[in-house]
C-alpha cells in the first residue's frame, strides 16, 4: 500500500530545506546595515582612520545634581582710627567765702538831761532855697461862635450822648455813644430841604442818614424754561402754573387749549403734566431765549427744532428730571421740576445765564390804561371750552374760571390769578387730517391789555422769530405791564371774547 504524505508534512519539509540558506541571508543584510547606520552616527570613516597623535580621549564623568552657588565672602579686616577725645579732670567751682561778722563790744553811753538841752540850744544852719520865676498865666480869650454865612441856616455840632435829654431833643436816628453828626434848622426863606455835607438829603429838625450802600440788582439772571403744559379735562388741577412768570393759551387740536408756562424768577418743585411740542410754543420760547420743555413732539415740530437748533429737553431723550404720578392715567401724569430741568441744562450744557432784559416784558408801576374798565371778561374758544377772569379790587388781581370753575394748583389748593391779561388776536390754519394748526405770530394784529380794572386796546408786533413783542396803544406807544405775572390769551377770529 502507497503511504501518503499530506500538505502541511509537505510545506514543513520544503521550509526545513531552504531556513538555513535564507536565514544566513538575512542575517548579512541585518549586519550591514547595523554597520553603515553605526557609522553615520559616531562619524566614523572607515577607509579614513586618523592617526593616534589626533585621537583625543574624552573620559565622561557624572556630576551630582547642581545646586545655587554658596560664595564665601571674604572678611576684610582694617584698621579704622578710633576718635579720641581729650578729657580733663572736672573742675569745681571756686564759692567765694562767706562774710565774717566781726564781733566787736559796744558800751552804751548815757547822756543827762543837762547834755541834752545843751544840744537842742545849739544854734543851727540856714538852707537858703533860690527863689523861681514864677510866669504869669495868659488869660484865654473866651470863644466867640462864628456867625453862619447864611442868616436864615443855622447849624450846630452836637454830640450825641446816651442820654434821655439828647434822645427827646434830637428827632429822626440817634447814633451810637462817641459819633456825630449834623442837625440843620432852616429860617424863613421857605426852603423845605437841603443838602448835607454828606450828600443826603436833610429835612428841618432832623438828623440826617448816613451814607448807604444802594445795592444794585445784576442785570443777570437764570435762563427762562418754557414749558408745555396739559390742559385736557383729565389733566385738571394743574401743577406749578401760580409760580410761571408768563401763561400764554393756545388752542391745539381738538378745541383743547395748552399752556406754555415760562419760569424767570420763581422755582416750582412740581410742574405738569407736561405734553409734547407744536411749532408757535417753540416761536414764543424763542422770543423768550427760554430752554424749551416738552415730552415729543409733532412732525412740524420736530423739524422746527432741529433746523433752529433749539435748547429743547424731550422727555423721551433726556428722560431723567422727569416722572409719572399714580394718581392718573397716561398722558395726563408727566411732571417735572424746576431745579431738576435746571440741572438737566447743565448736564447737556445749556446756557444757564443770560441777560434779563433779552426775555422780560417792559414793567412799570406808573403804567396807566385810558380804556373802559373791564370788572370781567369771557373767552370762549369753543361750545365746550371758555375761560373767564374776574376782578377782584381788594388784590387788584384778576381770578381764573374754567368752564364757570375755579381754575386752581393742585399742589396749593388756591384759585389762579392774573395781574396782567392781554388779548392777543392772531390767524390759523389747519395743516392736516389730525387737526394740527399753524398759528400766524409773526407780524403783527390787534389785541386788548387789561390790568387793575382798566383795559385798553392795543397793537401787537413781532418783526422775527426771536424777536420780542411789542405792545401799542391807538397812540402808536409803547405799553408795559404791571409788575406781577401775565396771562396771555392767543385768540382767533372765531374766538368770543365778551366783557
Amino acid at each position: 500500500m502507497k503511504k501518503t504524505i499530506g500538505y502541511r508534512a509537505k510545506r514543513r519539509k520544503i521550509r526545513s530545506k531552504s531556513f538555513l540558506g535564507r536565514s544566513f541571508l538575512i542575517s548579512l543584510i541585518i549586519n550591514f546595515l547595523f554597520i553603515f547606520a553605526f557609522s553615520n552616527l559616531t562619524s566614523f570613516d572607515l577607509l579614513n582612520i586618523p592617526e593616534e597623535d589626533e585621537i583625543i580621549m574624552v573620559t565622561m564623568v557624572e556630576l551630582p545634581t547642581t545646586q545655587n552657588p554658596i560664595t564665601e565672602r571674604p572678611e576684610i579686616e582694617t584698621e579704622e582710627p578710633v576718635a579720641e577725645l581729650s578729657t580733663k579732670p572736672r573742675v569745681e567751682p571756686a564759692l567765694p567765702e562767706p562774710a565774717r561778722i566781726q564781733e566787736t563790744e559796744t558800751q552804751s553811753i548815757i547822756e543827762s538831761e543837762d547834755e541834752l538841752a545843751e544840744i537842742a540850744s545849739r544854734p543851727k544852719a540856714e538852707v537858703k532855697i533860690p527863689e523861681m520865676e514864677i510866669l504869669a498865666r495868659e488869660e484865654m480869650p473866651a470863644v466867640q461862635e462864628e456867625a453862619p454865612a447864611r442868616q436864615d441856616v443855622q447849624v450846630a455840632a452836637r454830640s450825641l450822648a446816651p442820654s434821655i435829654t439828647s434822645r427827646r431833643d434830637i428827632e429822626g436816628e440817634v447814633l451810637e455813644p462817641g459819633q456825630f453828626e449834623i442837625q440843620a434848622s432852616l429860617g424863613q426863606e421857605g426852603r423845605e430841604r437841603i443838602e448835607s455835607t454828606y450828600g443826603n438829603t436833610v429835612t428841618p429838625g432832623q438828623i440826617s442818614d448816613l451814607p448807604r450802600n444802594i445795592v444794585k440788582e445784576s442785570p443777570f439772571g437764570d435762563r427762562p424754561l418754557a414749558v408745555t403744559i396739559d390742559n385736557a379735562k383729565d389733566s385738571r388741577p394743574q401743577s406749578g402754573l401760580n409760580k410761571a412768570n408768563v401763561v400764554y393759551e393756545v388752542l391745539a387740536e381738538g378745541g383743547i387749549t395748552r399752556f406754555l408756562a415760562i419760569y424767570a424768577a420763581q422755582e416750582s418743585d412740581k410742574l405738569g403734566p407736561v405734553r409734547s411740542a407744536r411749532p408757535y410754543f417753540i416761536t414764543k420760547a424763542l422770543e423768550h431765549n427760554a430752554i424749551y420743555v416738552h415730552a415729543g413732539e409733532s412732525p412740524d415740530a420736530a423739524i422746527f427744532i432741529k433746523e433752529e437748533k433749539v435748547d429743547d429737553i424731550n422727555e423721551l431723550i433726556h428722560y431723567q428730571p422727569f416722572w409719572r404720578s399714580q394718581d392718573r392715567r397716561p398722558p395726563h401724569n408727566l411732571y417735572t421740576s424746576t431745579e431738576q430741568l435746571r440741572e438737566e441744562a447743565k448736564k447737556i450744557g445749556y446756557i444757564e445765564m443770560i441777560n434779563k432784559e433779552s426775555f422780560q416784558f417792559e414793567v412799570d408801576a406808573d403804567q396807566t390804561l385810558s380804556g373802559r374798565d373791564i370788572a370781567r371778561i369771557d373767552i370762549r374758544y369753543n361750545g365746550n371750552y371758555s375761560v373767564s377772569y374776574q376782578y377782584n379790587p381788594e388784590i387788584q388781581r384778576y381770578i381764573r374760571f374754567i368752564n364757570g370753575e375755579p381754575h386752581i394748583d393742585a399742589e396749593t389748593g388756591l384759585q389762579l390769578q392774573a395781574k396782567n391779561i392781554i388779548i392777543q388776536r392772531s390767524e390759523r390754519k389747519v395743516l392736516d387730517n389730525e387737526g394740527r394748526l399753524a398759528i400766524d405770530l409773526i407780524g403783527s394784529g390787534d389785541g386788548l391789555i387789561i390790568f387793575n380794572g382798566k383795559s385798553e386796546e392795543i397793537t401787537w408786533v413781532k418783526e422775527g422769530l426771536s424777536s420780542k413783542t411789542y405792545f401799542y396803544n391807538q397812540s402808536g406807544d409803547r405799553l408795559a405791564i404791571q409788575p406781577g405775572n401775565v396771562w396771555i390769551q392767543i385768540t382767533h377770529p372765531d374766538t368770543e371774547v365778551s366783557y
